[in-house]
């Protein structure tokens, strides 16, 4: 794999990948989010949550140590940011269940979904509110905002600074 994809072939590994994040962040946001309230609880969002850590640690070592293009990681970071976090943070918030047992006001996968990109994002409009286990899952979140964010900054800077670089000495 180069390091700087120019072509459409170049970058269909990581457009596949980023594709992926997308498809299977969506389908556990509708698969735990739609969970019947008899399933959902303590023991599947523990679980849930779980997952999510070991996810979001093993992406983030991706990030940092595996992908060598300043293009590949700005593509991927903007795809994480944008969709894949938030839909997996809702997907845990849903699978702890409604009716105030993990976001007070929640009543469906939409509130969870709003809950965590309001959340992700630090913007906390304080109309929908995290109970129990899920208020620790929201800190979570939003550092997770906050780092993700941070990432995808330096990796937008690199980017700049070595392309900007690279037109001088032309």
């Amino acid at each position: 794999m180069p390091h700087d994809p120019t072509t459409l072939q170049d970058w269909k590994p990581t457009l596949m990948a980023a594709l992926g994040l997308v498809m299977v962040s969506a389908l556990a946001w509708y698969i735990l989010s739609h969970l019947n309230e008899a399933t959902a609880g303590d023991t599947v969002g523990s679980v849930a949550t779980i997952g999510l850590a070991i996810w979001l640690f093993s992406q983030t070592w991706y990030y940092m140590t595996q992908v060598r293009s300043p293009q590949r990681q700005l593509l991927l970071m903007g795809i994480s940011f944008i969709q894949v976090v938030p839909f997996l943070f809702a997907a845990v918030y849903g699978s702890y269940g409604y009716f105030d047992l993990c976001v007070a006001g929640a009543r469906g996968p939409a509130d969870v979904l709003y809950f965590s990109y309001v959340t992700f994002t630090t913007v906390g409009f304080g109309d929908l509110r995290p109970v129990g286990m899920c208020r620790a899952l929201a800190v979570a979140e939003a550092i997770t905002g906050y780092i993700l964010l941070g990432l995808f900054v330096a990796a937008a800077v690199g980017l700049y600074g070595r392309t900007h670089r690279q037109n001088q000495r032309r």
